[in-house]
């Protein structure tokens, strides 16, 4: 039984050492995925180096990506909401002083693959160096209207 226990803290210990070594070399996602939907990430299109924190709600609708400690953190945030709006098909549905103030937010919204469904991001940024990406998965679909038709009723 004296022998059990010393043995055991040390299987203990050699676990969580390997657990630390191998999660540190673990690549960064190129990718987020929410049900069928895939986006580039972050990490992917501004190069960023931080393993973001990743929180997932209501059964895996909505996904939470947080980078804290981020230096140039407007910088990172306005490249990645630019290349999701020209290189992915995303739409700005709502801008409130994104990039031009720390706590400014923008969403961008498109039609998920899954018919009736609409793949929205938004980002919020943080006076701390942080900022937010959360991708969320809703009921509807974007109608996008061009706006300088011409009314024929008048």
């Amino acid at each position: 039984m004296k022998k059990t226990i010393p043995t055991i803290i040390v299987i203990l210990v050699a676990s969580l050492i390997t657990y630390l070594f191998i999660s540190k070399d673990k690549p960064l996602n190129e990718l987020y995925n929410i049900r069928n939907d895939a986006v580039s990430s972050v990490n992917k299109v501004t190069g960023l180096n931080i393993r973001p924190r990743i929180d997932e709600v209501e059964e895996g609708d909505i996904k939470i990506f947080t980078f804290n400690n981020v230096n140039d953190m407007l910088n990172h945030s306005v490249k990645y909401a630019n290349y999701l709006w020209k290189n992915e098909g995303f739409y700005i549905t709502t801008n409130y002083n994104f990039g031009k103030k720390e706590d400014g937010k923008i969403e961008l919204a498109k039609n998920s693959i899954d018919d009736g469904k609409v793949l929205r991001i938004d980002i919020e940024c943080y006076t701390n160096n942080s900022f937010i990406v959360i991708l969320n998965l809703i009921n509807g679909s974007l109608i996008i209207r061009n706006t300088n038709e011409i009314n024929t009723n008048e």
